[in-house]
């Protein structure tokens, strides 16, 4: 049974730098269609201002993705800033779900070998920032606690004693491989959608691991760049081919292929980088603010080429050898110039938003400029994002086709997983996952 718990959104700060502070992150309070349900979100999400940057990834692959295989050696890190300078108890606890994202009915000590919640022990003071912060990280699986079952996880953090009450959640998967998926893109074979989507036919061999029945047992997804707002979920094989399940559809199976990433950088902040137009120090609010190069309307220009990290970002300052406590946070500016207003609201989308439409990236229409624009606190580093438009009566699914077109050309990643329940189990297994880029097949 799902839990019900209260969230807390704090207001304000016990010093007055954390007031100007929270000025900045004060858009980023929960304010999306959760509002009045205060419940845990299965899903990455901040729960107070206070909490920026969280990442999870693999040790030592800052761009990678958080999945790692059962019994590996590998591991995942995950941090955080806090701008509440004052070191305080945060906590963990890890919960097993759904290939759906539902908690799972399995206790704690049938997937968690060890404790069942541990102390965050690693964090550090920012170095020479003009916004302080404690940078906080842990690695899981580790020698208090690892995982005993596959499948999709959810690990939340919390001040000791407020388990009720989570600062962060974030999602993770830990895959067993049983079967062997190989995954074929293309241009859509649909005449309709053949210069603006990418079709994912895929097959699966099960050969040695016995499914009784594939279109009951078996759940797939089929993720783009590593997007949970548009997975495609539950598609059945289309035919059976021996120990071969073929997912080999026309429409179900295909996503529009956008364009590349537009991007910036701003690993330093002493001179104009990529698309910086200028960087100002703010005497009154304490802090750099980045002016990009203002962005066009991309929708009806032809396909380039222009390699990018598919909408993710990776942290980094220039001038210091440890840039996850030396990185300082910049005020952010975006425009979307020369754009007539639409029905709906642009977000500057990306992995730096959670692939969400969150507050603190809404963009506000400027009819003397007809230009949208906003502001953005984010640490130093290289970033990549698009515009995504909002509409009218949508809640959770955004057009980037409006801004940024649509081509079959575009480089995406692209993968499987593959979800298994046993007639006698009561939990989801992930028993297979593949990746794909579209440029290096």
């Amino acid at each position: 049974m799902k839990k019900i718990f209260p969230i807390i959104v704090i207001s304000a700060f016990s010093i007055s730098l954390f007031i100007f502070i929270s000025s900045f992150i004060s858009k980023e309070t929960i304010s999306d269609d959760y509002t009045g349900n205060n419940y845990l979100r299965y899903e990455d999400y901040i729960y107070v201002d206070h909490i920026k940057t969280v990442l999870l990834h693999h040790t030592g692959t800052p761009l990678s993705n958080p999945i790692i295989p059962l019994n590996g050696t590998e591991q995942l890190l995950l941090s955080f800033d806090d701008f509440k300078t004052l070191p305080r108890d945060y906590y963990y606890s890890v919960v097993h779900c759904n290939a759906n994202w539902t908690p799972s009915d399995l206790r704690p000590n049938e997937y968690i070998n060890g404790f069942f919640e541990d102390i965050i022990f690693d964090y550090q003071y920012s170095i020479n920032t003009d916004i302080p912060y404690l940078h906080y990280q842990l690695q899981i699986p580790n020698e208090n606690i690892s995982f005993t079952k596959s499948g999709n996880y959810l690990i939340k953090v919390y001040e000791n004693g407020k388990e009720d009450k989570p600062m962060l959640t974030k999602r993770f998967m830990v895959y067993d491989s049983k079967v062997s998926i190989i995954i074929d893109p293309k241009r859509a074979t649909n005449v309709e959608h053949q210069f603006t989507k990418q079709e994912i036919d895929f097959n699966i061999d099960h050969t040695g691991y016995e499914i009784i029945d594939p279109f009951k047992d078996l759940q797939v997804v089929i993720m783009q760049n590593f997007r949970w707002d548009n997975a495609i979920y539950n598609l059945p094989p289309r035919f059976i081919k021996g120990q071969e399940l073929v997912y080999d559809y026309e429409t179900e199976n295909s996503f529009y292929g956008n364009n590349e990433f537009r991007e910036f950088d701003l690993k330093s902040i002493r001179y104009q980088t990529l698309n910086v137009e200028r960087i100002e120090f703010n005497s009154v609010k304490k802090m750099n603010e980045a002016y990009l190069v203002p962005d066009e309307n991309r929708s009806y220009k032809r396909y380039t080429t222009n390699p990018d990290i598919n909408g993710n970002f990776l942290i980094k300052r220039n001038e210091g050898e440890r840039s996850e406590v030396e990185a300082d946070y910049v005020n952010v500016h975006f425009t979307l110039a020369n754009v007539p207003p639409k029905d709906g609201v642009f977000y500057v989308f990306g992995k730096l938003s959670d692939w969400k439409f969150k507050d603190d990236f809404k963009m506000a229409y400027d009819s003397a400029s007809s230009s949208y624009t906003t502001d953005v606190m984010l640490k130093q580093g290289f970033y990549n994002y698009t515009y995504c438009l909002l509409k009218d009566g949508a809640k959770t699914t955004g057009d980037m086709t409006e801004i940024e077109g649509s081509h079959s050309q575009t480089e995406n990643d692209y993968m499987v997983l593959v979800y298994h329940r046993l007639p006698n189990r009561i939990y989801d297994e992930l028993i297979g996952f593949q990746t794909i880029n579209t440029k290096n097949q």
